[in-house]
């Protein structure tokens, strides 16, 4: 054991007595979790919330009633929907306007309510019941109508009954799916001779197909309790049940046609993005709507704009794809240094090889490392729903080509530019991550830059990365030509960046390796 304490202590020296490998191990972790409260938030800048522009069309010419719902009001939800914070409102006429404005870039996606909606709000927002009245005793002491009239005094506004006798209620039920009720209360046989007799009685209560449980059970245990208060302060000694097998569903029975309101996004919106966009209005509508204890189903589609709907994997690709042979900058970093330590330069400075046969070689030999990882990265994402979307096959095997090339370009002139700052292959292995975890977090290659908060987006917006990013997103997921004025200005850009670097790396690697 005391061994093993000793080689522990000396691995641990190691790291302790090199200054720069003690440097790398503390700023990886720091620079790391920065970025991550920098991204996601933490520090109070005053821009780090994103707003979202959404547009919002009504289309709807049916209201409820206010004076009992003001909450179905959808002038009212559009309101409190825009008061919330990182929500901008838009109002539009129609969906081609809504969709004219999401193509401009003015909003990241639009919600349209179809015709009928606040109808449809105020219709469930009650349980309509059907009161059969089955029973055929007779009592002095009990009346099923002054009940039915408690029930129907006590349970409003929630509750609505229509009262039925014994041959009206059983065509209702016969006939079911052609009226508008949630369910069916039935007062049993000798109900009222068992109040008198002081049995413990039962009712029946059959529901809709459709209803859920926890809508059953309040409804059930509603009119248990109301029933049992009823009658017992008429001084009945008996119990009103509603048994298990007295509770079922109505056989044949459909469940109530539902409304859904619509999300229309473009596909080049982030999956992230359109998930957070849905769930706020999903939550704020039923929030704002349910205000009462039965809940109202709010189903909701969401749409693509134009195109077709993007998966995660699909969306993410173009990030994913770059950063496979980002590594590479770490394996040029400790080969350059490696040969610096092992005195290769100096040997081969005694031949006829010049510095640009050496930069080319090098350059060349990691472009090929480069694609390589690329082609690996696409087979394997392809396993897991990639699907690219191009303008046309050619334009994007040309712009996988060029993108890539330049991107080698730039992670090799990064590698010539860092050599003399790490110098040997033990610092550069690890800290060349402190350069390769900021590229890749803050240009979108790990997150979606539309999650950043506005401070983060105008730094990513000038990384070259960001440029490789944009550019083989514009070509594998906006399915635009290479052509496309916006992918050349990224391709511009990238080669811009790519030069300068270069030249600063030559100078730099011709200096380190004498």
């Amino acid at each position: 054991m005391s061994r093993l304490i000793v080689l522990i202590k000396k691995n641990l020296m190691r790291f302790i007595r090199n200054p720069k490998t003690l440097g790398f191990l503390i700023l990886i972790p720091v620079i790391y979790y920065l970025l991550l409260g920098l991204i996601f938030g933490g520090i109070d800048f005053s821009d780090t919330t994103t707003t979202y522009n959404i547009g919002w069309i009504d289309d709807d010419t049916t209201n409820a009633n206010y004076g009992i719902h003001p909450q179905f009001n959808l002038s009212y939800i559009y309101e409190v929907t825009d008061e919330i914070n990182g929500i901008n409102l838009v109002n539009y006429s129609s969906l081609e306007e809504a969709k004219q404005a999401a193509l401009e870039g003015t909003i990241t996606a639009y919600v349209y309510f179809p015709e009928g909606y606040e109808s449809y709000l105020e219709n469930r927002s009650f349980v309509n019941i059907a009161f059969w009245n089955n029973d055929t005793s007779t009592s002095t002491n009990f009346s099923i109508v002054d009940f039915y009239i408690s029930l129907v005094s006590t349970t409003s506004p929630i509750f609505k009954f229509t009262y039925y006798n014994k041959t009206e209620g059983n065509s209702i039920l016969l006939d079911f799916n052609n009226y508008n009720y949630d369910g069916m209360l039935i007062i049993n046989q000798n109900f009222l001779k068992g109040l008198d007799d002081s049995w413990d009685v039962n009712m029946t209560y059959l529901f809709r197909n459709g209803t859920s449980l926890s809508k059953n059970i309040y409804i059930v245990g509603t009119f248990l309790s109301l029933a049992n208060n009823y009658f017992h302060i008429l001084n009945t000694t008996s119990d009103i049940t509603i048994p298990v097998e007295y509770n079922y569903m109505i056989p044949n029975s459909t469940p109530f046609a539902t409304l859904s309101f619509e999300i229309y996004f473009l596909q080049t919106v982030s999956p992230a993005v359109q998930a957070t966009i849905e769930n706020i209005f999903v939550q704020v509508l039923s929030s704002i709507i349910n205000s009462n204890p039965l809940e109202i189903e709010l189903p909701h589609e969401k749409k693509s704009t134009v195109g077709q709907v993007v998966n995660n994997i699909t969306f993410s690709a173009p990030g994913y794809l770059l950063y496979g042979p980002m590594t590479i900058l770490s394996f040029a970093l400790v080969i350059l240094t490696g040969e610096k330590k092992d005195g290769i330069y100096k040997r081969l400075a005694s031949t006829e090889v010049t510095n640009w046969e050496i930069i080319i070689s090098s350059i060349a030999s990691n472009i090929i490392l480069i694609f390589m990882q690329f082609g690996i990265g696409a087979l394997i994402l392809g396993l897991f729903g990639w699907s690219p979307i191009m303008y046309s096959l050619l334009d994007g095997i040309f712009g996988i080509i060029l993108t890539m090339f330049l991107f080698s370009f730039l992670l090799l002139a990064l590698a010539l530019a860092l050599a003399p700052v790490f110098k040997d292959p033990d610092s550069a292995g690890g800290g060349v991550w402190i350069i390769i975890i900021p590229l890749a977090m803050v240009s979108g290659i790990f997150v979606p830059i539309e999650l950043f908060g506005e401070t983060m987006k105008a730094i990513a917006a000038w990384l070259p990365t960001r440029f490789a990013v944009v550019a083989l997103q514009n070509l594998l997921l906006n399915g635009l030509p290479l052509s496309h004025p916006d992918t050349l200005l990224n391709l511009g850009l990238l080669t811009l960046y790519s030069a300068i670097i270069l030249v600063i790396g030559i100078k730099a690697f011709n200096k380190f390796k004498r």
